[in-house]
Protein backbone atom coordinates (compact mmCIF):
# COMPACT_ATOMS: atom_id res chain seq x y z
CA UNK A 1 0.00 0.00 0.00
CA UNK A 2 2.77 2.49 0.55
CA UNK A 3 4.26 1.45 -2.64
CA UNK A 4 0.91 2.67 -4.04
CA UNK A 5 0.74 5.89 -2.34
CA UNK A 6 4.22 6.82 -3.45
CA UNK A 7 3.56 5.74 -6.86
CA UNK A 8 0.58 8.06 -6.81
CA UNK A 9 2.52 10.95 -4.34
CA UNK A 10 5.18 10.94 -7.42
CA UNK A 11 3.03 11.35 -9.96
CA UNK A 12 1.09 14.25 -8.07
CA UNK A 13 5.08 15.66 -7.58
CA UNK A 14 5.63 15.17 -11.71
CA UNK A 15 1.63 16.90 -12.59
CA UNK A 16 3.14 19.86 -9.86
CA UNK A 17 6.08 20.31 -11.69
CA UNK A 18 4.13 20.68 -14.84
CA UNK A 19 2.02 22.76 -13.54
CA UNK A 20 4.59 25.02 -12.19
CA UNK A 21 6.74 25.21 -15.79
CA UNK A 22 2.96 25.70 -17.59
CA UNK A 23 2.54 29.12 -14.80
CA UNK A 24 6.40 30.14 -15.34
CA UNK A 25 5.99 29.93 -19.42
CA UNK A 26 2.38 32.02 -19.06
CA UNK A 27 3.83 34.47 -16.88
CA UNK A 28 6.47 35.14 -19.54
CA UNK A 29 3.73 34.99 -22.50
CA UNK A 30 2.02 37.82 -20.18
CA UNK A 31 4.82 39.52 -19.88
CA UNK A 32 5.50 39.70 -23.69
CA UNK A 33 1.86 40.67 -24.19
CA UNK A 34 1.99 43.77 -22.04
CA UNK A 35 5.26 44.56 -24.10
CA UNK A 36 3.85 44.02 -27.24
CA UNK A 37 0.34 45.99 -26.31
CA UNK A 38 3.07 48.57 -25.40
CA UNK A 39 4.50 48.65 -28.36
CA UNK A 40 1.32 48.96 -30.72
CA UNK A 41 -0.11 51.50 -28.49
CA UNK A 42 3.79 53.74 -29.06
CA UNK A 43 3.52 52.48 -32.83
CA UNK A 44 -0.11 53.66 -33.49
CA UNK A 45 0.40 56.93 -31.28
CA UNK A 46 3.52 57.76 -33.96
CA UNK A 47 1.15 57.32 -36.66
CA UNK A 48 -1.14 59.83 -35.50
CA UNK A 49 1.46 62.30 -35.29
CA UNK A 50 2.49 61.49 -38.87
CA UNK A 51 -1.20 61.33 -39.75
CA UNK A 52 -1.61 65.09 -38.49
CA UNK A 53 1.76 65.97 -40.18
CA UNK A 54 0.87 64.52 -43.37
CA UNK A 55 -2.35 66.34 -43.43
CA UNK A 56 0.06 69.63 -42.73
CA UNK A 57 2.00 69.01 -45.36
CA UNK A 58 -1.12 68.22 -48.02
CA UNK A 59 -2.33 71.94 -47.14
CA UNK A 60 0.82 73.12 -47.59
CA UNK A 61 1.54 71.62 -50.80
CA UNK A 62 -1.78 72.46 -51.95
CA UNK A 63 -1.33 76.54 -51.13
CA UNK A 64 1.88 76.16 -53.18
CA UNK A 65 0.54 75.13 -55.82
CA UNK A 66 -2.07 77.75 -55.95
CA UNK A 67 0.84 80.36 -55.24
CA UNK A 68 2.63 78.71 -58.29
CA UNK A 69 0.03 79.33 -60.72
CA UNK A 70 -0.73 82.61 -59.59
CA UNK A 71 2.95 83.51 -59.65
CA UNK A 72 2.62 81.50 -63.52
CA UNK A 73 -0.35 84.15 -64.40
CA UNK A 74 1.51 87.09 -63.02
CA UNK A 75 4.78 85.69 -64.70
CA UNK A 76 3.10 85.48 -68.44
CA UNK A 77 1.38 89.22 -67.55
CA UNK A 78 5.05 90.75 -67.06
CA UNK A 79 6.28 89.16 -70.04
CA UNK A 80 3.48 90.48 -72.41
CA UNK A 81 4.28 93.81 -70.59
CA UNK A 82 7.88 93.47 -71.49
CA UNK A 83 7.30 93.03 -75.05
CA UNK A 84 4.71 95.45 -75.27
CA UNK A 85 7.78 98.06 -73.70
CA UNK A 86 9.92 96.21 -76.20
CA UNK A 87 7.97 96.94 -78.68
CA UNK A 88 7.12 100.58 -77.81
CA UNK A 89 10.73 101.24 -77.58
CA UNK A 90 12.05 99.77 -80.67
CA UNK A 91 8.82 101.99 -82.48
CA UNK A 92 10.75 105.29 -80.43
CA UNK A 93 13.99 104.40 -81.46
CA UNK A 94 12.65 104.03 -84.88
CA UNK A 95 11.16 107.40 -85.18
CA UNK A 96 13.98 109.02 -83.09
CA UNK A 97 16.24 108.04 -85.86
CA UNK A 98 13.94 109.30 -88.53
CA UNK A 99 13.87 112.69 -86.57
CA UNK A 100 17.71 112.71 -86.73
CA UNK A 101 17.53 111.83 -90.25
CA UNK A 102 15.17 114.46 -91.33
CA UNK A 103 16.77 117.18 -89.43
CA UNK A 104 20.31 116.26 -90.83
CA UNK A 105 18.49 116.58 -94.45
Amino acid sequence: MDNRLDAIDKRFDAIDNRLDSMDKRLDQQEGLLTQLIGVVKSTNEKVTVLQQDMEEIKGTVSGMKVAIDEQRTVNHRQDRIMESLAMRSLEQETRLRELQRSEAV
